[in-house]
């Protein structure tokens, strides 16, 4: 009798033990779910905000497009695309060009290669086309076109990477809200700022966005060249 209570003691703590160990078990397993699930649902909000705001102070030129339209162009694309120019003119750029290294293979082999002492191609004049169309100039080395400024009237920028689209109605409010690292600027004058970023961290080439009476005015590929 006695060894018969021992075994009944013996298989209710054995059943009560396996109760145990699965009930930690589900609990453990429910705890996977629910952090899985949060892990889930914070996600694709925080791919949402990386895509709405430009935190970088570069912006190379192969991230931005005019009338979505890339910053270099070949002269047969230039043609097809802005089929009405509005002025022509050709001008001697004393300091050098941007072609010079965004056209360097060509300009060798139109030019020759670059004198070392003076910096300059052998047989280059060092003058530059300047286009202008839609409210956009640009300038040509006669073999690819490159933007230089644009107002916006009916033209637009892009930022591709984050899908970022500014145009005549974006507010210096609204701008520093999508791009919060980027530093305010005065110009010579009151009603005009504008906002500076470089095309890398290894020059001083930069893209700058002037603002007037608060509002997008107009954008410039800059180059330092002197």
């Amino acid at each position: 009798m006695k060894t018969k209570s021992l075994l009944l003691l013996f298989f209710i703590t054995i059943l009560i033990a396996c109760n145990s160990r699965n009930e930690k078990a589900n609990e453990s397993k429910k705890n996977i779910e629910t952090k899985h699930e949060v892990n889930t649902s914070i996600e694709p909000k925080e791919k949402l905000k990386d895509k709405s705001i430009y935190d970088s102070k570069f912006l190379g030129k192969e991230n931005v497009l005019i009338n979505d339209h890339k910053v270099i162009l070949t002269k047969d694309e230039f043609e097809s695309i802005y089929t009405h120019v509005d002025s022509i003119s050709t001008q001697l750029w004393e300091c050098g060009s941007p072609f010079e290294w965004l056209d360097e293979k060509w300009m060798i082999k139109t030019y020759g290669k670059k004198n070392k002492e003076t910096g300059n191609f052998n047989t280059f004049n060092g003058e530059i086309t300047t286009i202008f169309s839609q409210n956009i100039q640009f300038a040509t080395n006669n073999h690819i076109v490159l933007f230089d400024t644009g107002f916006v009237g009916n033209n637009s920028f892009k930022i591709i990477s984050h899908n970022i689209t500014l145009n005549k109605d974006t507010t210096v409010k609204e701008f520093r809200s999508k791009f919060p690292n980027t530093e305010m600027e005065k110009t010579d004058y009151p009603n005009e700022v504008r906002f500076r970023f470089y095309l890398d961290n290894k020059s001083d080439d930069c893209f700058l966005f002037y603002f007037k009476d608060g509002k997008l005015n107009y954008l410039t590929l800059w180059w330092l060249l002197c």
